[in-house]
């Protein structure tokens, strides 16, 4: 099935409004199949457990040991799941939603498997500030793979909060939103068959829980601008890719296994010596 002009007209209204929206149909049963076989596929991939490969990062797992849960990029080892992410009535729905034409920011994918943890409350625009972009023009889309809901670690939102970044708590502001300042009263983890589609605002306050579920949940999760830029793909992960090497993000797991001293080399932080 495809989406009318005013099934889009009311899923853009209800974005302005909660700061998502659901779309179901967008994606056929085949076309689902196709990329949960890529997926699996892409999961057996040699090195994808190294610690050291810039395209994974890694979560606790039920062992509380280190697993990696995502790939990111994706697309460009992936012609299944770059069809996926440019297929034309999501696009369609992206732009309509977004009011005017959008190109891809980004795209990776998420799988958490039975036991992985979640991810705390927090908004996509912190991460995108340095672009300079209006947070108005940017939105993140998950794509469900599978029958997703609160037993199995799914997405939920804070509805209606999202005109603004929410600071950090005290003493570290410009981190991850501090939920103290958010309304907590109502939260919406929406119930996603296989297939279902939800476009979210990149100040929509979200967060995850763990998969508490006997099956992995797996998800592909591009994000969009609304620009002319047809570059931002581009520039997006050439800066992505310093960001890691600088700040060691994704390298949880080798971080570990090093001394003390040579943690604090690679990380900059201060060496502790004993007191005389």
């Amino acid at each position: 099935m495809s989406y009318q002009n005013q099934d889009l007209v009311s899923s853009k209204a209800e974005y302005w409004q909660k700061g998502y929206t659901v779309l179901s149909g967008l994606f056929n049963a085949s076309q689902i199949e196709r990329m949960r076989q890529e997926c699996s596929r892409l999961w057996l991939l040699l090195g994808l457990g190294d610690d050291l490969n810039l395209r994974t990062e890694f979560r606790r797992g039920p062992d509380n040991d280190y697993v990696f849960d995502r790939l990111d990029p994706v697309i460009d080892i992936s012609p299944v799941l770059a069809d996926a992410a440019m297929f034309s009535p999501l696009l369609e729905a992206v732009d309509t939603v977004l009011g005017g034409q959008s190109e891809l920011l980004k795209c990776k994918l998420i799988r958490k498997d039975p036991g992985t943890k979640g991810y705390a409350v927090h908004q996509d625009f912190l991460y995108w500030k340095w672009l300079g972009i209006n947070p108005d023009q940017l939105c993140s889309v998950a794509i469900n793979l599978f029958e997703s809901g609160e037993d199995s670690g799914g997405i939920a939102f804070y509805p209606a909060q999202h005109q603004t970044l929410i600071p950090g708590p005290m003493g570290n502001e410009s981190g991850d939103c501090d939920i103290a300042r958010i309304d907590t009263s109502i939260n919406e983890l929406p119930l996603l068959a296989a297939g279902d589609v939800v476009i979210f605002h990149s100040l929509t306050p979200h967060f995850s829980g763990p998969n508490l579920s006997d099956r992995s949940r797996t998800i592909l999760l591009p994000s969009y601008c609304l620009t002319n830029d047809s570059g931002l793909y581009e520039k997006y992960y050439t800066r992505e890719i310093i960001r890691r090497c600088e700040d060691m993000i994704g390298f949880e797991r080798y971080l570990t296994q090093l001394s003390g001293f040579q943690r604090a080399l690679l990380t900059r932080e201060p060496v502790l010596t004993p007191s005389e």
